[in-house]
Protein backbone atom coordinates (compact mmCIF):
# COMPACT_ATOMS: atom_id res chain seq x y z
CA UNK A 1 0.00 0.00 0.00
CA UNK A 2 2.88 2.28 0.78
CA UNK A 3 4.39 2.12 -2.72
CA UNK A 4 1.08 3.02 -4.36
CA UNK A 5 0.65 6.03 -2.04
CA UNK A 6 4.24 7.09 -2.69
CA UNK A 7 3.65 7.06 -6.44
CA UNK A 8 0.35 8.97 -6.45
CA UNK A 9 1.71 11.55 -3.99
CA UNK A 10 5.12 11.95 -5.63
CA UNK A 11 6.28 15.42 -6.64
CA UNK A 12 6.91 14.04 -10.13
CA UNK A 13 4.23 11.44 -10.88
CA UNK A 14 5.58 10.66 -14.36
CA UNK A 15 9.06 9.97 -12.99
CA UNK A 16 7.64 7.65 -10.30
CA UNK A 17 5.48 5.88 -12.86
CA UNK A 18 8.47 5.41 -15.16
CA UNK A 19 10.48 3.91 -12.29
CA UNK A 20 7.61 1.53 -11.55
CA UNK A 21 7.52 0.46 -15.20
CA UNK A 22 11.22 -0.33 -15.06
CA UNK A 23 10.60 -2.46 -11.97
CA UNK A 24 7.57 -4.25 -13.45
CA UNK A 25 9.52 -5.22 -16.54
CA UNK A 26 12.61 -6.32 -14.58
CA UNK A 27 13.60 -9.91 -13.85
CA UNK A 28 12.35 -9.43 -10.26
CA UNK A 29 8.91 -8.24 -11.38
CA UNK A 30 7.04 -10.64 -9.05
CA UNK A 31 8.51 -8.92 -6.01
CA UNK A 32 7.48 -5.49 -7.34
CA UNK A 33 3.93 -6.59 -8.15
CA UNK A 34 3.64 -7.91 -4.58
CA UNK A 35 4.39 -4.39 -3.29
CA UNK A 36 1.33 -2.94 -5.04
CA UNK A 37 -1.31 -3.89 -2.51
CA UNK A 38 -3.80 -1.11 -1.75
CA UNK A 39 -6.92 -0.92 0.42
CA UNK A 40 -9.86 -0.54 -1.94
CA UNK A 41 -11.79 1.33 0.76
CA UNK A 42 -9.10 4.03 0.75
CA UNK A 43 -10.14 5.01 -2.79
CA UNK A 44 -13.13 6.86 -1.30
CA UNK A 45 -10.77 9.03 0.77
CA UNK A 46 -8.64 10.24 -2.13
CA UNK A 47 -8.93 13.74 -3.56
CA UNK A 48 -9.58 14.20 -7.27
CA UNK A 49 -5.90 14.55 -8.22
CA UNK A 50 -4.94 11.40 -6.32
CA UNK A 51 -7.87 9.51 -7.85
CA UNK A 52 -6.80 10.63 -11.32
CA UNK A 53 -3.25 9.40 -10.72
CA UNK A 54 -4.44 6.14 -9.15
CA UNK A 55 -6.62 5.48 -12.21
CA UNK A 56 -3.66 5.97 -14.55
CA UNK A 57 -1.50 3.82 -12.30
CA UNK A 58 -4.08 1.00 -12.21
CA UNK A 59 -4.34 1.00 -16.01
CA UNK A 60 -0.57 0.65 -16.40
CA UNK A 61 -0.29 -2.03 -13.69
CA UNK A 62 -3.07 -4.10 -15.24
CA UNK A 63 -1.63 -3.73 -18.73
CA UNK A 64 1.86 -4.86 -17.69
CA UNK A 65 0.49 -7.48 -15.28
CA UNK A 66 -1.55 -9.13 -18.02
CA UNK A 67 1.68 -9.59 -19.95
CA UNK A 68 3.83 -10.96 -17.12
CA UNK A 69 3.11 -14.65 -16.42
CA UNK A 70 3.35 -14.61 -12.61
CA UNK A 71 2.27 -11.05 -11.85
CA UNK A 72 -0.08 -10.56 -8.91
CA UNK A 73 -2.95 -8.19 -9.65
CA UNK A 74 -4.84 -7.01 -6.56
CA UNK A 75 -8.63 -6.40 -6.54
CA UNK A 76 -8.26 -2.59 -6.18
CA UNK A 77 -6.84 -2.47 -9.70
CA UNK A 78 -10.23 -3.54 -11.09
CA UNK A 79 -12.31 -1.12 -9.01
CA UNK A 80 -15.19 0.51 -10.89
CA UNK A 81 -14.29 3.79 -9.18
CA UNK A 82 -11.14 4.04 -11.26
CA UNK A 83 -12.30 5.65 -14.48
CA UNK A 84 -11.52 9.11 -15.81
CA UNK A 85 -14.35 11.39 -16.85
CA UNK A 86 -12.54 12.54 -20.01
CA UNK A 87 -10.14 10.47 -22.13
CA UNK A 88 -6.50 10.95 -21.13
CA UNK A 89 -4.17 10.78 -24.13
CA UNK A 90 -0.69 12.02 -23.24
CA UNK A 91 1.47 13.21 -26.09
CA UNK A 92 -1.26 13.90 -28.65
CA UNK A 93 -3.35 17.02 -29.23
CA UNK A 94 -7.05 16.97 -28.39
CA UNK A 95 -8.39 17.42 -31.91
CA UNK A 96 -5.85 15.26 -33.70
CA UNK A 97 -6.36 12.11 -35.74
CA UNK A 98 -3.60 10.48 -33.65
CA UNK A 99 -5.74 10.94 -30.53
CA UNK A 100 -8.78 9.34 -32.16
CA UNK A 101 -6.62 6.48 -33.47
CA UNK A 102 -5.15 5.91 -30.00
CA UNK A 103 -8.59 5.82 -28.40
CA UNK A 104 -10.00 3.36 -30.96
CA UNK A 105 -6.99 1.06 -30.93
CA UNK A 106 -6.38 1.04 -27.17
CA UNK A 107 -6.01 -2.21 -25.24
CA UNK A 108 -8.95 -2.94 -22.94
CA UNK A 109 -6.89 -2.22 -19.80
CA UNK A 110 -6.70 1.41 -20.89
CA UNK A 111 -10.04 1.80 -22.63
CA UNK A 112 -12.05 0.66 -19.60
CA UNK A 113 -10.65 3.59 -17.61
CA UNK A 114 -10.48 6.29 -20.29
CA UNK A 115 -6.67 6.24 -20.02
CA UNK A 116 -4.94 5.99 -23.37
CA UNK A 117 -1.17 5.63 -23.26
CA UNK A 118 0.80 4.68 -26.34
CA UNK A 119 0.68 0.90 -25.94
CA UNK A 120 4.11 0.39 -27.50
CA UNK A 121 6.01 2.71 -25.19
CA UNK A 122 3.63 3.29 -22.25
CA UNK A 123 5.40 6.63 -22.14
CA UNK A 124 3.61 9.16 -19.95
CA UNK A 125 4.04 12.83 -20.86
Amino acid sequence: MERVFDIINADDFNFSLTNLLIDLYSSKYEMYFNELDFDEKAIDNLDSKQLDKLTKLAAVIEYVGNRQPKAKLYPWIFSGKLKLEYPYTPGVEKGSIARVRRIFSAPKEFALRNVFYDEHTLKPI
